[in-house]
């Protein structure tokens, strides 16, 4: 169903661009019409140019205090959009852009794909204390018909530079 709407849109949205863009011009001429769309494109260079910076510089230091850089990741990313989509030429992405730009409109936005996201996610955590299991949590959602937790990797851990044990002794006498 995404990937009809998608479909749909990168359809229906250049063809009403274009009789948008022809109605404006036809009301305040051509010129001024090819004005706005340079300065929106010219708009949306600038904004991806700045705030791809400052999203980086967000992210980086929420990893150095240690918190997860969700916030500043999807309001880059999304900053990024606006910015993409003020280059497009037209006037509705000129539109959604401007919306992107408002904070309070992409905080909405982050929390909705957030949203979205932990419904479709699934995953699970194990703990060990001392070489023993310790408490389990499961989140988001199974895949379905999967009756099992998925595949387990057994791994037996090794200090770099230790001598193991040889596990049959008797092996080199029989060479």
């Amino acid at each position: 169903m995404l990937r009809l709407a998608v479909g749909l849109a990168f359809i229906v949205v250049p063809m009403l661009e274009l009789l948008l863009l022809l109605k404006v011009g036809q009301s305040i001429g051509a010129l001024p019409t090819v004005a706005l769309v340079v300065a929106t494109a010219v708009t949306g260079a600038y904004i991806i140019s700045r705030q791809s910076r400052t999203a980086l510089y967000r992210t980086l230091e929420a990893l150095s205090e240690g918190r997860a850089p969700v916030e500043p990741v999807l309001d880059g990313l999304f900053l990024m959009i606006a910015g993409a989509l003020l280059l497009t030429p037209g006037l509705i992405t000129d539109v959604a852009a401007l919306a992107l730009l408002a904070p309070p409109v992409r905080r909405l936005v982050s929390r909705a794909t957030m949203a979205w996201l932990a419904k479709r996610a699934r995953f699970d955590v194990e703990t060990y204390v001392n070489g023993e299991p310790g408490p389990s949590r499961s989140g988001g959602r199974r895949s379905p018909g999967r009756a099992g937790n998925g595949p387990v990797i057994d791994v037996e851990p090794e200090r770099v530079g230790e001598s193991r044990p040889d596990p049959d002794p008797d092996r080199s006498r029989r060479r």
